[in-house]
């Protein structure tokens, strides 16, 4: 190992100590208390992705219960599918005397 390459990096270590030492103080400086509030923010939308994707996928399965329960209820109902024909057929051989 270059001893003397590794003095040159601690003393520059040293030297610049100073420099990043408000960041680590709890109040945190502003470089710091920025990617703290990016991170957040991600974290943030992250979350309400997952929600929005559930609440799609909950409001389509209702749809699919609802026009499943429609379309059985329609077909027990009237099996001929075409319910004014009936109307249509009875008033032509109902004859009024």
């Amino acid at each position: 190992m270059n001893t003397n390459s590794d003095l040159k990096w601690k003393s520059l270590l040293a030297h610049s100590a100073p420099t990043f030492a408000i960041d680590a103080m709890p109040p945190y400086g502003f470089i710091t208390s920025m990617l703290t509030r990016m991170e957040t923010e991600k974290r943030q939308q992250e979350m309400m992705e997952k929600i929005g994707l559930r609440a799609i996928f909950a409001s389509l399965g209702a749809l699919a219960v609802v026009v499943t329960i429609t379309v059985s209820l329609n077909l027990k109902a009237a099996p001929d599918l075409e319910p004014g024909m009936r109307g249509i057929v009875q008033e032509a051989t109902f004859s009024p005397s």
